[in-house]
């Protein structure tokens, strides 16, 4: 009849057995498990994300693939159970956020304070100063001063900046946050001229989703004497900080103890926040 339609399928739906081959025939070619995961692991991200959407053989296995392909990118071992959600292999293979600096823009070397919030501003203000006045070069030792020998400088009053790193942004999922908690390793490097004593202070806080605080460092240190005309450095790991971490904050702020015009005050470079794999 007109305006009648009926359609036949030209065979039936074939059930998903856990026992059988499906999902590991390609090309009327046996694959065993093993080595389809070991090709899946050589595909990109993208590629995979529609992988594990061709069939119930293949979504079964990625968890595996994702593990794998984890700790090829990585270069370590990396948890594994089966409850992890694939999103963690996933963050941690296209953002890779262990084992690397997630402080932007740590010694002011890139548009100045961008990516700092500065919350006291006073005397002659902050400024970056190329190379470091009145102090040696920063350590060359240190990876992050092997391009440019730039610093933060304070003046004769306050001057406080801070920077929020959202951990998630970052790519480390909650389920490693709260499941493993992972060691966060903080640091920075600081100093004052060899004819100006200061003051050099440095607070971390970590946050949950509703804003409460659920750990912090606080150092404060007075550089005058020995301790003037070289770089110091100040090293902190937060441990066993329970579950909810999502946010941490990083301010440092300084001043100099003579009150001098200019920039007389504490120096600070190579501000850092490492999360270390889990």
């Amino acid at each position: 009849m007109m305006g009648q339609f009926s359609a036949t399928p030209s065979s039936s739906r074939v059930m998903f057995d856990e026992e059988d081959n499906n999902g590991l025939v390609l090309c009327d070619k046996y694959l065993p498990v093993e080595v389809l995961i070991e090709i899946f692991c050589h595909v990109d991200c993208k590629t995979l994300l529609r992988c594990q959407l061709v069939c119930k053989r293949w979504k079964m296995l990625m968890n595996h693939v994702w593990h794998k392909k984890t700790e090829w990118t990585l270069g370590k071992p990396f948890p594994w159970n089966d409850k992890m959600p694939w999103t963690v292999y996933y963050l941690a293979c296209t953002k890779k956020p262990y084992e690397r600096n997630l402080v932007k823009n740590h010694s002011g070397d890139e548009e100045s304070f961008r990516h700092w919030g500065i919350s006291y501003d006073g005397g002659d203000r902050w400024t970056v100063e190329e190379p470091p006045a009145g102090m040696p070069e920063l350590p060359q030792t240190e990876p992050l001063f092997k391009d440019r020998q730039t610093c933060f400088a304070t003046s004769y009053e306050h001057c406080t900046k801070v920077q929020v790193i959202i951990l998630t942004d970052e790519g480390i999922h909650p389920y490693i946050l709260d499941t493993y908690q992972p060691p966060i390793e903080v640091s920075e490097w600081y100093g004052c001229r060899w004819d100006c004593p200061a003051r050099y202070q440095l607070r971390v806080k970590l946050f949950r989703n509703d804003n409460k605080m659920i750990d912090e460092f606080l150092f404060r240190d007075v550089l005058e004497g020995e301790k003037q005309n070289q770089w110091l450095k100040i090293t902190h790991v937060f441990k066993n900080y329970g579950p909810g971490l999502r946010r941490i904050t990083f301010e440092h702020s300084g001043k100099d103890r003579s009150f001098w015009a200019g920039h007389y005050g504490s120096k600070m470079a190579g501000a850092c926040v490492c999360v270390r794999s889990p």
